[in-house]
């Protein structure tokens, strides 16, 4: 078989250190939860910090990690710290631990077509943004006016969602160039 007819494996076992790569982003994401909540004064808009810290530090851990279904691995991570740590409601770390399939989605299809997304800043850009979009859609549609009973203006509420798309945006950049800065130092 030549290499064009080689059947490409989408789906690839993690490994413990895939694991405990995600868990370590995942802490990463939680400890700087400590920092977009001390802004909380400025809510809603201290949560665009929080969409960009998620979506970074999922990326990168994606990048480094490079195996479809590790931004969902990452999202469970984070999910189990904040439901064990901050005691979140268990549906909404049920439902946040669902904003990765977007990503993953992505991902299984460029993988599937052949391509490396891993080491694509376009693919990754696409993926986290993805990412982003979902968890301020979410949020900003459900988690927060339903779940929470979070009352703000609809002006409030769209600006919001649309300033966390734009923070999911610039996470998966910077997460990008983290992920591809670690993965050169980790071999």
């Amino acid at each position: 078989m030549t290499a064009t007819t080689m059947p490409t494996s989408v789906f690839k076992r993690f490994t413990a250190v895939d694991l405990v790569t995600l868990a370590v982003f995942a802490a990463l994401y939680r400890a700087l939860w400590y920092f977009w909540s001390a802004i909380g004064f400025l809510f809603p808009f201290n949560q665009v910090l929080s969409t960009l810290f998620y979506v970074l530090c999922g990326v990168a851990g994606v990048v480094i990690v490079r195996k479809v279904g590790a931004f969902t691995m990452f999202a469970i991570a984070a999910q189990l710290i904040n439901l064990f740590l901050q005691g979140e409601m268990m549906v909404v770390a049920a439902i946040m631990a669902c904003f990765a399939l977007a990503g993953d989605a992505y991902l299984y299809f460029r993988v599937r077509a052949g391509a490396d997304p891993f080491s694509s800043l376009r693919d990754m850009l696409i993926a986290g943004t993805l990412v982003g979009f979902v968890w301020a859609t979410v949020n900003w549609g459900y988690i927060f006016p339903v779940l929470f009973l979070t009352e703000l203006t609809p002006a409030l509420y769209w600006s919001a969602w649309a300033a966390c798309c734009v923070g999911g945006f610039v996470g998966a950049y910077l997460g990008f160039l983290l992920g591809n800065r670690l993965k050169g130092l980790i071999g």
